[in-house]
């Protein structure tokens, strides 16, 4: 067994380590390679060791391959996990391993004959329950729901001997609960059909909510923004009006600078006559601007009023007055709407 493990663990090496899909990255590829090279070399430390030492190397051995199995799920680790495993006398993990290693797709002729008389090897070590469903692919636990799923059915696990519990479920079926007593050496088939739920009748769609309607507009929208440009139109007003008087203030304050400037020729007097000029030129300008945004805003306050009227007077009330010897009557006609 020795023998045919050391050709079996040199040959994995040439297979191109390991078959994981391309969304995994390549620093995982790598950390797993380590751990699975490790696991190879210890293993073949063991095989020249002896009694303890011989077992701890084995289990250094399957520790090492067991990391390599949490970052990638490869089949030479599986493949060597599942040898040292029975070397070390874990048969139910060592058949369990094989098993896994078997439900690869793709595997050689020549592999999956090899892994297949490996398990086959350790039956009369182990006690055997085989679980298949009709229809297949529904989940198996084994004892304990409130662990993962050992796998899908078909499966064949290798347990403890004893009595088990079986709890076998599949979306769109009734779950099934079996109890069976396995012996040691003794592999039991447990056929299990599968019943079909009901179909439950699809949810009534909930009607549709009412979109609520926008309230009718009591005010006309000409009027309203007339209005609004009429108020821009004074705040504007006011901005500028504002800026205009700053700009006299720093003018007074730019002659009275060039007069002493004038009077006493200092370069400090002539940076501050300088300086206030240029003031004064920005606020000039910054109230042109705001001046004629005014005079803008007014027009259109002028025209959009315009309008507004030119409208009222199309929905003018109408107003009629009769008069007879026996008195007078009079009657008023107002359009009841709203302006747009």
């Amino acid at each position: 067994m020795t023998s045919r493990l050391t050709l079996a663990l040199v040959a994995l090496l040439g297979l191109g380590y390991p078959l994981v899909s391309t969304a995994q990255s390549t620093t995982e590829n790598a950390e797993a390679r380590v751990y699975f090279q490790e696991g190879n070399r210890l293993y073949q430390e063991a095989n020249v060791a002896e009694d303890a030492q011989r077992t701890s190397l084995l289990r250094r051995s399957l520790e090492a391959y067991v990391d390599s199995l949490r970052i990638v799920r490869s089949r030479n680790a599986l493949f060597n996990a599942a040898i040292v495993l029975g070397e070390l006398g874990r048969y139910d993990e060592s058949f369990n391993y094989f098993s896994e290693y078997l439900q690869i797709d793709g595997l050689p002729a020549a592999d999956l004959e090899d892994a297949s008389n490996r398990r086959d090897a350790l039956r009369a070590r182990v006690a055997v329950l085989r679980v298949t469903t009709e229809p297949g692919g529904a989940l198996v636990w084994i004892d304990r729901k409130d662990l993962a799923p050992r796998g899908e059915t078909p499966i064949e696990l290798a347990l403890p001997a004893g009595e088990h519990r079986i709890y076998v479920e599949k979306s769109g079926y009734a779950p099934v609960e079996r109890s069976n007593a396995i012996a040691l050496g003794e592999t039991i088939v447990l056929d299990v059909p599968l019943s079909a739920l009901p179909a439950e009748p699809p949810e009534p769609e909930p009607a549709p909510e009412p979109v609520p309607q926008p309230e009718a507009v009591t005010r006309p929208h000409l009027r309203n923004a007339a209005i609004g440009t009429a108020a821009s139109t004074l705040a504007a007003a006011g901005v500028g009006l504002g800026l205009s008087l700053r700009a006299r203030s720093l003018n007074n304050e730019y002659r009275d600078a060039a007069a002493q400037w004038r009077l006493t020729g200092t370069p400090a007097d002539l940076e501050r006559a300088r300086h206030l000029a240029d003031r004064t030129d920005r606020f000039n300008l910054t109230a042109d601007v705001f001046w004629a945004t005014t005079i803008a805003l007014g027009v259109s306050a002028i025209v959009l009023y315009a309008l507004h009227r030119k409208r009222q007077k199309r929905e003018a009330p109408q107003i009629a007055v009769s008069a007879s010897k026996d008195g007078g009557f009079a009657s008023v006609r107002i359009p009841v709407g709203v302006s747009r």
